[in-house]
């Protein structure tokens, strides 16, 4: 591999400034390639190039160029997105819940921590394997370190009635330390049991992956390494081989990333340049690694930094005189001259920003979201949404009643109460009231389907709402037949544009907001790829479904004109505003409290599992609680909540507010940034 060099400084110091200088002399002689570490990241590195210089130099985030190396060394290979993955990761579950695994005869008792609750276990369990995927951890890799931390552990225990241990746990997990010997054998045997499994769920679902042809963003990773550590001279990687590869924000880099770089840099005439703020690491509990960087050639930007910007700090009483205070300081700043898209609002999680975009457009100030977020919590979203579903199926119940209930259609209760009961008929009186009620036994959600596409219920329909209910019936027939024969994309886009009621004049905030959400949900639309035609819109909505149950969906920020950006701290990474607030600065939002996950595991101890299955002094397990002392993992992850903070107030360059709500905490488990930073 060709040596490293790395340009290492603070916040705001212009390294993706001199990153992209580089890449661009580079580029006047050379074939070069520029990599971001994430979505946002990469907009920014497009967004500081010019049309000319996308020529000369290929910008790509890393995860979707190794996804393209993939793709190259197995043209049959498909990439696919976390919900799919999850889907495969539940099938490879299944004959363990099924009971066909383990056979009856094996010493695997299924009796472990939290394998009671399947889904829970699930979950849980696919957190740990994602995990040791990103550290690079095989299956096999699994059971022996398993095997040799639990015999470390349980053959020479710790002291678990030192003091320091003691005062160090709450109260459910000191109970966990009143432990004898038989006890603690008890705990190792359910241990290697959990290990044999969780091992087995890896290995079958890597193993699904690569008999079916299918990769995550992981999985990518791995085999675009594999084959450009079997392809290494530039002859044989084609348009992969660069002569340089320069890489932004590489703190944030995890093994399966260092891995991918070194393999693609391998070529000794290949260099590889990378920008690092060594304070800058947000999460290097989930896997980021630095210190692959630190041994390095290395320069540090002697620029002088721009100072800190001094912050306004308040404390609010409630969740929404917060956000009044958020949006009217947002407003005096647009007021004094700052341009909207100069502001910006960054919070710990995105799904809080409700309240906030609320409050501006209160104000007649549009908004746009950034960074990884619960798209199906927005009402815009799913109305939308319940579109798509209804022209897909038409007994979507749900979807339908949101769409009667929508601004478009409006029916009163009463109304929608009619569509939802039986037909109309002449001849109901022929019948006795007993006959009467069996007439039409089919559920409420057949018959309303049914009643808004044949209309047998409009004579008893007030003028308005049998008007409007016809309208909503041929709608549907234009939108199916527009679907069986345009792309399903341009079908979409015409779907919403007649059955979506606009929230005002085009220039009004809560519109333009509007039509920014929609983007987002388009965009994750084009990520799945769906194919064309009636079947595919089903199968869209389907796996939409899922998505919306358990993935959190990557907005990428854009700058737009006259529009305040709410955006996550991981979303502005290599973006600076003039107007920064950072709400929600009370103990619990941010710094989050602590939860130790289900299943740890490291090098020298192996796994653990909070929960003890069939434990009859306590819930949890000893092993896991003192791990969690030994690894001070409260604190790392406090430590973690303070660079994030500190990042945020980073991207200041005029003004900064810190806000919080409520009364403060003591602060003991957990501190108040507020409290600290106003002292």
């Amino acid at each position: 591999m060709s040596e490293m060099f790395v340009v290492r400084a603070g916040a705001r110091s212009g390294k993706t400034t001199r990153l992209v200088a580089h890449a661009l002399e580079s580029a006047e002689h050379a074939r070069v390639l520029l990599l971001g570490i994430g979505s946002n990241s990469t907009a920014n590195l497009r967004a500081r190039l010019s049309a000319d210089a996308t020529a000369t130099v290929m910008v790509a985030e890393i995860g979707e160029f190794a996804g393209e190396i993939a793709r190259f060394a197995d043209p049959a290979l498909r990439c696919i997105d976390e919900t799919s993955a999850y889907r495969l990761y539940e099938r490879a579950a299944e004959d363990l819940f099924a009971g066909t695994w383990p056979p009856a005869d094996s010493r695997i008792d299924v009796e472990v921590a939290e394998l009671r609750s399947p889904e829970r276990f699930l979950e849980h369990a696919q957190h740990l394997i994602e995990r040791l995927r990103r550290a690079a951890v095989a299956p096999r890799e699994v059971l022996e370190r398993a095997a040799k931390g639990a015999a470390a552990f349980y053959a020479h225990p710790p002291n678990l009635s030192s003091p320091s241990l003691l005062a160090y746990l709450n109260d459910t997990a000191r109970s966990s330390l009143e432990v004898d010997t038989e006890e603690l054998l008890r705990q190792h045997r359910r241990e290697i049991d959990l290990a044999k499994i969780v091992a087995e769920l890896y290995a079958r679902f890597e193993a699904s992956l690569e008999n079916e042809h299918l990769a995550d963003r992981c999985a990518a990773l791995s085999l675009a390494t594999d084959w450009l550590r079997s392809n290494p001279t530039p002859e044989r990687r084609a348009e992969f081989a660069f002569d340089a590869v320069f890489v932004d924000d590489a703190e944030h880099c995890d093994e399966r990333m260092h891995d991918f770089l070194a393999a693609l840099t391998i070529d000794a005439a290949t260099r590889l340049i990378l920008t690092c703020d060594d304070d800058g690491t947000h999460r290097p509990m989930q896997g980021a690694r630095i210190e692959r960087l630190a041994e390095a050639e290395s320069e540090r930007l002697t620029e002088i930094l721009r100072s800190d910007v001094r912050p306004t700090v308040e404390r609010c009483s409630d969740r929404e005189r917060e956000a009044q205070r958020v949006a009217a300081w947002i407003d005096e700043r647009i007021a004094a001259g700052t341009p909207p898209e100069e502001s910006a609002i960054l919070l710990r999680d995105l799904d809080d920003g409700a309240r906030f975009e609320q409050a501006l457009r209160e104000r007649d100030i549009a908004t746009a979201r950034a960074g990884r977020c619960d798209l199906f919590r927005v009402p815009e979203i799913l109305d939308a949404f319940a579109l798509l579903c209804w022209v897909a199926d038409p007994y979507a119940n749900d979807a339908l009643l949101r769409i009667l209930e929508s601004p478009r259609i409006a029916l009163a209760d009463a109304s929608i109460a009619l569509l939802c009961g039986k037909a109309a008929s002449d001849q109901r009186s022929l019948f006795s009231d007993a006959e009467r009620a069996n007439d039409d036994p089919r559920p409420k959600a057949l018959r309303l389907g049914d009643n808004v596409l044949s209309g047998a219920v409009d004579p008893l329909l007030s003028e308005i709402a049998r008007e409007r209910v016809a309208w909503l019936r041929a709608f549907h027939a234009r939108s199916r037949e527009c679907v069986s024969h345009a792309q399903l994309i341009d079908a979409v886009d015409r779907i919403w544009a007649e059955g979506l009621a606009p929230s005002g004049p085009e220039s009004a905030a809560s519109e333009r907001s509007r039509r920014i959400h929609l983007e987002a949900l388009r965009s994750r639309i084009v990520d799945c790829e769906a194919g064309d035609g009636a079947a595919a819109l089903f199968s869209l909505c389907e796996h939409l479904h899922a998505v919306a149950e358990r993935e959190r969906t990557e907005v990428v920020y854009r700058r737009r004109e006259g529009v305040v950006t709410i955006a996550t701290i991981e979303a502005a990474v290599g973006i600076s505003f003039d107007s920064v607030a950072v709400p929600g600065l009370q103990a619990g939002a941010f710094p989050a409290y602590y939860v130790p996950p289900a299943f740890l595991f490291t090098p020298s101890y192996g796994l653990a599992a909070r929960e003890n299955a069939g434990g009859e002094k306590s819930t949890r397990a000893a092993k896991h609680a003192y791990m969690t002392y030994r690894y001070k993992l409260r604190e790392r992850h406090i430590e973690e909540e303070r660079r994030l903070f500190a990042f945020a107030r980073s991207r200041a360059n005029a003004a900064l507010l810190l806000t919080a709500s409520g009364r403060p905490t003591r602060g003991v488990n957990t501190p108040e940034f507020l409290e600290e930073f106003r002292r």
